[in-house]
């Protein structure tokens, strides 16, 4: 897996990076709406920021600035592949309709750092890896003490994590001495990051300078560029605003006990139990402190609106926050949430950020495939053994009727796997992650390449899921170093929390890697939860006579604590035992249960050695169970 792109787990979560607000007695409706429109007035009656320096790039790099000489320069070792450009990139990832800077000024053309072309016709193992620099002319800002750079672009980039796109000032000085700015700090690899505003205040470094210049730089110096583009326009120096701020991402989140999470699709019986919440974060673009930001959410279809406290925000300085009031649908249906960023005193109001989501009769799902007409691939066995999947938080008890994947094409024909279903213990995760992660039962899939290039329900035996539990469920291959046997999962969407999808390499053949390690995935695996009982699909376990009844035990082997499940049609009336290796019962229960029964036992005073759970169903044979207790 020449590309596998993993970041190792680390203890994060967003919120306690952010000023999470309590609670607060909820807004009146109408006050919120008064803001809401009087965001527009603020926007409506905002002078055009005084410009001091303008690059639209019509002229490519002989420039169409003020300078007195207006040529751009490229550098370092790929630097030629900055081009002027029209169309978006042109390599073969670039799919039928290639992306396309929306910038102010799109009509004259932008330059495009165009790794992804630069490889064309090129096998995907041997591509060339690049880095290359975009350098503007001499500017004299000797009569400006406050000084904003500005600019549009846009970016996909693969498949380094610790990738770098960085925006460097010179102040004349020497670029040893430059001072950098990270500009994907929010993206993740192999994610379109669409066409977006930075506005930085550069007044520390460049202000009352006569020789700055202006360098983008793809990798930092290193080789980092294989795969798609950066596009960049519309290059600005302004005056800096007294007052003015910037929306740099939005998130609708849900509670979870490892952490910030958020999904794209849920049930309605799992989003009835619990609610999402919305939050920005916002970059204070003007030289005066914002004294009480706040950041609004509004959905005007299930006629919800809601703020968080107003905080202080410094100029420069970038902060998360959240509204007070979480938000539960009552209907199945897609929802979009307004999100944007006004100050109390109304000096300055952000742009919209939108958050899509659905809510389903039966659908959980991570990835963004109802909105993708491209996916993305994940190869699981190409050179090692590997699960990849999604964590899902249970909210309430319900019963998964099948795993929905989608896998590329590319698939091998003799390709195979398992779906795995594990359990996050969130105690232990928290503390040490690869002690986090715990196996609970496995369903096999003999003939995964019969089944590619679209959704597929692969029906599993019935699996209670309890409120509360925290599943992390996978498809797992095995590496066999066979022809034709690879399996390639189709990925779709970002991730926005680290931990919401997650990779095991398993052999511990991948760089920095070690046998049974967990990673996080930037991406999400086109992996979902089926809920509903009448299903359609491949029946991937047991046959259909086989169903009446199946006794469950996991994880096995356990520590003495563990769980039976089972599946009981027609009798009400069941008996279940544990004995030894002797023979000796050792408990004995009485279940009356018609349907999924599930239940977690805890025996962990018993000896370590071999035991047998006996389950015994009206006139039914007994069905036994070996576990062991390690």
């Amino acid at each position: 897996m020449k590309y596998l792109v993993i970041a190792a787990l680390v203890s994060f979560n967003l919120t306690t990076q952010a000023q999470y607000k309590a609670q607060l007695t909820k807004p009146e409706k109408n006050d919120i709406e008064n803001k809401i429109q009087h965001r527009f007035s603020i926007n409506e009656a905002a002078d055009t920021a005084d410009i001091i320096w303008y690059e639209d790039f019509a002229n490519g790099l002989n420039g169409n600035n003020s300078s007195t000489d207006p040529t751009w320069t490229t550098g370092g070792d790929d630097g030629e592949i900055w081009i002027k450009d029209y169309n978006g990139s042109n390599g073969q990832y670039a799919g039928s309709t290639p992306y396309t800077l929306d910038s102010e000024s799109a009509s004259n053309g932008w330059m495009i750092f165009d790794g992804d072309s630069s490889n064309l016709g090129v096998p995907q193992s041997n591509f060339a890896d690049r880095m290359g620099t975009l350098t503007s002319p001499y500017i004299d800002l000797s009569n400006d003490s406050n000084v904003t750079l500005s600019f549009q672009h846009a970016y996909r980039w693969c498949c380094f994590f610790a990738h770098e796109l960085i925006v460097s000032i010179n102040n004349g000085s020497g670029w040893e001495n430059d001072t950098s700015f990270v500009l994907n700090t929010f993206g993740s690899v192999n994610e379109l990051a669409p066409t977006s505003l930075v506005e930085i205040i550069i007044s520390d470094v460049a202000a009352l300078k006569d020789s700055v210049r202006i360098r983008f730089d793809w990798g930092n110096n290193e080789e980092t560029a294989s795969h798609y583009f950066w596009m960049i326009d519309d290059v600005k120096i302004i005056k800096t605003k007294p007052y003015s701020s910037n929306i740099l991402s939005s998130f609708n989140i849900l509670p979870s006990e490892i952490g910030s999470t958020s999904y794209r699709v849920m049930p309605i019986e799992q989003i009835s139990n619990t609610y999402y919440q919305f939050g920005g974060m916002f970059n204070n673009t003007g030289y005066n402190t914002l004294d009480s930001m706040r950041v609004y959410a509004e959905i005007d279809s299930a006629i919800y609106n809601s703020q968080s406290n107003g905080y202080s925000v410094l100029s420069s300085d970038t902060d998360t926050l959240y509204v007070n009031d979480g938000f539960t649908p009552e209907d199945t249906g897609t929802y979009i949430c307004n999100i944007f960023g006004i100050d109390d005193n109304n000096n300055t109001a952000t742009d919209t950020l939108r958050q899509r989501f659905e809510v389903s009769e039966f659908i959980y799902a991570r990835d963004n495939g109802n909105n993708a007409n491209t996916f993305g691939i994940n190869a699981i066995n190409d050179e090692g053994t590997y699960q990849i999947g999604n964590v899902f938080n249970i909210y309430e008890t319900a019963t998964i009727h099948s795993v929905k994947l989608r896998l590329d094409s590319r698939t091998g024909s003799n390709a195979s796997g398992k779906i795995y279903i594990n359990k996050i213990d969130p105690i232990a995760n928290n503390a040490n992650f690869q002690q986090g992660v715990e196996f609970l039962t496995e369903f096999p899939i003999p003939n995964l390449g019969d089944h590619t290039g679209d959704w597929v329900d692969f029906i599993i035996p019935p699996f209670q899921a309890n409120a509360g539990d925290i599943l992390l469920v996978t498809l797992y291959a095995k590496y066999t170093g066979m022809a034709d046997d690879t399996v390639f999962i189709s990925t779709s969407g970002l991730n926005p929390f680290p931990g919401e999808s997650r990779l095991q390499d398993i052999d511990g053949v991948s760089e920095n890697s070690a046998p049974l390690r967990w990673f996080y995935t930037g991406t999400s695996p086109c992996l979902r939860l089926n809920f509903d009982p009448n299903v359609q699909g491949i029946n991937v376990s047991i046959e259909e006579n086989d169903k009446n009844y199946v006794l469950q035990v996991f994880p096995n082997p356990n520590n003495g604590s563990f769980r039976v499940q089972f599946n009981s049609k027609q009798s009400a009336n069941s008996q279940l035992s544990i004995k030894d290796v002797i023979g000796r019962t050792i408990f004995s229960e009485k279940i009356n249960s018609v349907g999924i029964y599930s239940k977690d036992y805890n025996f962990s005073h018993l000896k370590k050695g071999l035991y047998f759970i006996n389950l015994k169903q009206g006139d039914e044979s007994e069905v036994s169970q070996s576990i062991i207790v390690k």
